[in-house]
């Protein structure tokens, strides 16, 4: 480990982890609300095939039966939307953040660097310092790397939320 490295720098592997942990949980999340928003329509098509030929009362019981239904699982898919929503916004976009902040400190070393290279007479000094703004360089594609991923997927995570609340929200009585 480096002497001047501060010690809650992720590695590589703890970048790429963290980024693959928060697609698998928005993945599970969007699955979860995805299995809701079915419920919500298979109910709301119950619902809507009934011939009701029984009693008045009976109809009236059968109807206000399923609308109860209908309404405790938009409940239920709405909790578990602001459940997904939290994380979202308290961890994925919080690791893209800290993400632009590493790229950010990257390259404002990388113009450090340059800098002592224009400075420096001795070609050896020089050769290394290219080679630490080459390993600069590398670092920070990285990170853009991951960082992209990230956002890629909490992209198509939001846009598949807005469609199930589109089923579920969009389709009510």
């Amino acid at each position: 480990m480096s002497k001047r490295r501060k010690t809650d720098t992720p590695t590589r592997g703890e970048v790429t982890g963290k980024v693959k942990e928060n697609t698998e949980k928005m993945e599970e999340g969007v699955e979860k609300l995805d299995t809701v928003a079915s419920d919500t329509e298979t109910t709301r098509e119950t619902l809507e095939s009934l011939d009701f030929s029984g009693t008045a009362e009976g109809t009236d019981a059968i109807e206000e039966a399923i609308e109860e239904a209908e309404d405790v699982t938009v409940d239920i898919f709405d909790g578990q939307d602001e459940e997904l929503n939290e994380f979202i916004d308290s961890e994925v976009k919080e690791h893209e953040q800290e993400l632009q902040e590493r790229t950010d400190s990257s390259e404002s070393d990388f113009e450090k660097v340059s800098d002592a290279v224009d400075q420096i007479a001795t070609d050896q000094t020089k050769d290394e310092l290219e080679r630490a703004k080459t390993e600069i360089r590398d670092d920070t594609e990285f990170i853009d790397t991951e960082q992209q991923a990230s956002q890629e997927a909490r992209e198509e995570n939001e846009t598949l939320q807005q469609q199930h609340r589109n089923r579920v929200h969009g389709g009510g009585r």
